[in-house]
């Protein structure tokens, strides 16, 4: 069993018990079984992204209650626990890194596109910015109208408002590391 899989039974279990809930009960807020609540908090069960989903709205509380250890300073995670986010087989892959929390206002992913693929992005909030920093390779960033190449170990910032593509025109993978903020920026 990973650590991810260690919190979320430790959490969902603990939540539970301060909140004087049987499995039942919960069960019956979260629309999840009885069952397969069990089988989580003894981790016997990895549970689904819409599981999970279930349970954080059905007691009201944030995704990251089950995924941290409650005092945890520090989490250190494996690569291959990092959740996928976005993905097309053999073309593109988003892991997520370090997920969006209400207290940073800002996620960090890992992308990897193979060569001679391209991915488009929609645009996001007004507020939001992306820094992506690339690891390997050479990206061919559109940003609108505006076309950016941007060297290995190089960064880019940018506005999200309008739709984006990230193109990798070379014979090997193209690496990257993206900063998502939430924060209020004004523009520059």
């Amino acid at each position: 069993m990973s650590q991810l899989e260690k919190n979320i039974a430790l959490n969902l279990k603990r939540i539970r018990k301060s909140h004087h809930m049987s499995l039942d009960m919960m069960a019956e807020k979260t629309g999840v079984s009885k069952s397969m609540l069990g089988q989580i908090e003894r981790g016997e069960s990895n549970p689904t992204i819409s599981t999970i989903g279930k349970i954080v709205e059905g007691l009201r509380i944030p995704f990251e209650a089950l995924l941290y250890m409650k005092g945890d300073n520090v989490l250190v995670m494996q690569s291959d626990e990092f959740p996928v986010c976005r993905e097309r087989e053999q073309e593109y892959q988003f892991k997520q890194m370090i997920p969006f929390e209400q207290t940073g206002k800002f996620e960090l992913l890992s992308v990897r596109l193979e060569a001679e693929t391209e991915c488009q992005n929609p645009p996001h909030h007004e507020e939001t910015v992306e820094y992506v920093t690339v690891i390997q390779g050479r990206l061919l960033l559109s940003v609108g109208e505006e076309d950016y190449v941007v060297e290995e170990q190089q960064a880019v910032r940018f506005h999200t408002t309008q739709n984006y593509f990230y193109k990798n025109h070379g014979k090997t993978p193209l690496l990257l590391q993206v900063v998502i903020s939430h924060e209020q920026i004004s523009a520059y």
